[in-house]
C-alpha cells in the first residue's frame, strides 16, 4: 500500500527524452502526444488527504493519470513525429544580426 499516495492527485507519465523537472517540457509531452480521450486515465473513490477540501467527501476522492508518452505500434496508426531542434551556429547568427533586422522596433534600425 503506497501510504504517500493518497497525497497524490495527478500523475503524469513521460519517455526519457522528456525532462520531468522542466514544465515546459512535460506541457510540450502532453501537448503533442497525448489524445485525451485514449491518454487519460480517472480512478473515483480512493483514499486522500483528509485535508484536500476539493473532494465531495471526507477522505475519499479522484485521481487523474497522464499518458505523454510515444505511442508504440497498436496504439495509434499514425506516423510519430520528432522533435525539432534549432541549428545552433542559426541561432548565433540571428542573435548577432537581430538588431540590424529591426524586426519588433517598428522598422526602425538601432
Amino acid at each position: 500500500f503506497l501510504r504517500q499516495f493518497m497525497y497524490t492527485k495527478f500523475v503524469i507519465v513521460c519517455d526519457d527524452d522528456v525532462n520531468a523537472r522542466d514544465w515546459n517540457d512535460v506541457i510540450w509531452a502532453i501537448t503533442t502526444r497525448m489524445d485525451p480521450a485514449r491518454d487519460t486515465v480517472l480512478v473515483e473513490n480512493t483514499p486522500i488527504d483528509y485535508l484536500d477540501f476539493a473532494s465531495p467527501v471526507s477522505g475519499l476522492g479522484s485521481k487523474m493519470g497522464l499518458d505523454a508518452t510515444n505511442k508504440w505500434p497498436g496504439e495509434t496508426q499514425r506516423e510519430w513525429g520528432r522533435p525539432i531542434k534549432k541549428d545552433p551556429d542559426v541561432v548565433a547568427h540571428i542573435d548577432a544580426i537581430w538588431d540590424e533586422l529591426a524586426i519588433f522596433n517598428n522598422g526602425k534600425s538601432a
